[in-house]
């Protein structure tokens, strides 16, 4: 089912995944255009490379605690300061039938920061 709508080959070409990066604000695309960018080759693509290396998730943690600490999420419709919680990203695995869905709703509540 997943492999009938993504095509993960764009995860793997950086020129490809940067081209399917939404040029307007992205919360006001419609459903069409947002699928056409294949969102879950680009979730996909996100994970494996801040998950590449210790290095990267240290620093992707760091940014959270940052982020948070100094306010850099913005504010929500009541001008409270968003906090991002310090979690991982979760990545897909062929063995998990939800892990796709997983890895999705992970990417969704950390938006603020990726």
């Amino acid at each position: 089912m997943i492999d009938s709508i993504t095509n993960i080959d764009f995860a793997d070409t950086a020129v490809e995944f940067v081209a399917m990066i939404p040029s307007a604000d992205p919360d006001k695309q419609s459903f069409e255009e947002a699928v056409k960018r294949d969102p879950i080759a680009l979730g996909r693509a996100v994970v494996r490379s801040i998950r590449a290396s210790g290095q990267r998730r240290q620093n992707f943690e760091e940014t959270i605690k940052d982020g948070n600490d100094k306010h850099w999420f913005g504010a929500d419709a009541n001008g409270k300061h968003v906090v991002v919680p310090s979690l991982q990203l979760l990545r897909d695995v062929k063995t998990r039938w939800d892990s796709v869905y997983g890895m999705i709703s992970r990417l969704r509540e950390m938006r603020p920061v990726w």
